[in-house]
């Protein structure tokens, strides 16, 4: 099934700001934890990997906020969320981290890439990280057919990659759904934590889908539109926060 609706083909401005407060901690049935967690970011667990580990000049954090919602007037996209977390420290030549090529794979079901990524660049897919930036992508994947929720999600692995002047850095961080969760509070804010949705500028591959899990059906954006980040877990509404595309 082929479902199409409107919406930017490349890079999303963001035209609406967020309604209310996010203060609140956010109440969840589960948690997304990195096998190797060593890390935390906004409160999850997540796992920190030297780039590159045998001279570090920085690192990569990866973190999840697990199963969300994307929504488009009537149409609701179960997706899952994946954060990285990339931090030049001191390479004077900037690094490149093409977003498009992050995949997640879901055991059984193949890998995908994702199908939006939110972040504060207007470059994206490809972002640079010169010396002393940190970059915050939100990636977000839709969800297989055959699991439309949390419950029904107990591992994935997300496998990342960033390109740095010595080499090609990559690795996979898997991650194991725990049930319990730990406090965690969102600010309203530009202070840190970030919310997820919180960059005003969104991406999507326009001949999406082309690396999609196997019981996926395509989607395909035209035009302009709207989207909104749902709850997260059920329960967190994460940005909330509307926004309009340009072709």
């Amino acid at each position: 099934m082929t479902v199409h609706f409107s919406f930017g083909a490349a890079s999303l401005v963001m035209g609406g700001l967020i309604a209310g407060t996010l203060g609140c901690a956010a109440n969840s049935d589960y948690v997304y934890q990195p096998d190797t967690t060593n890390a935390t970011a906004g409160g999850l667990p997540a796992t920190r990997t030297a780039i590159p580990q045998e001279a570090p000049q920085g690192a990569i954090e990866v973190v999840s906020y697990g199963v969300t919602d994307l929504r488009r007037d009537s149409m609701t996209i179960p997706a899952l969320h994946v954060r990285a977390i990339v931090t030049n420290d001191g390479d004077d030549t900037p690094w490149t981290m093409d977003t498009s090529q992050q995949l997640v794979e879901i055991p059984g079901e193949g890998r995908s890439q994702p199908i939006f990524v939110n972040a504060d660049v207007g470059t994206l897919p490809r972002v640079t990280i010169a010396r002393h930036q940190r970059r915050v992508l939100d990636m977000y994947y839709e969800l297989p057919d055959t699991m439309r929720k949390a419950s029904q999600l107990p591992r994935f692995d997300l496998l990342w990659q960033v390109t740095t002047p010595a080499r090609v850095v990559a690795s996979r961080t898997s991650f194991d759904r725990v049930d319990r969760e730990p406090d965690v509070a969102y600010e309203t804010t530009g202070a840190w934590p970030l919310w997820a949705g919180w960059g005003p500028y969104w991406w999507y591959d326009p001949f999406y889908p082309r690396v999609v899990f196997l019981h996926s059906h395509p989607i395909h954006f035209h035009g302009n539109g709207h989207v909104a980040v749902g709850r997260f877990g059920g329960h967190f509404r994460a940005g909330g926060r509307p926004i309009t595309g340009h072709r």
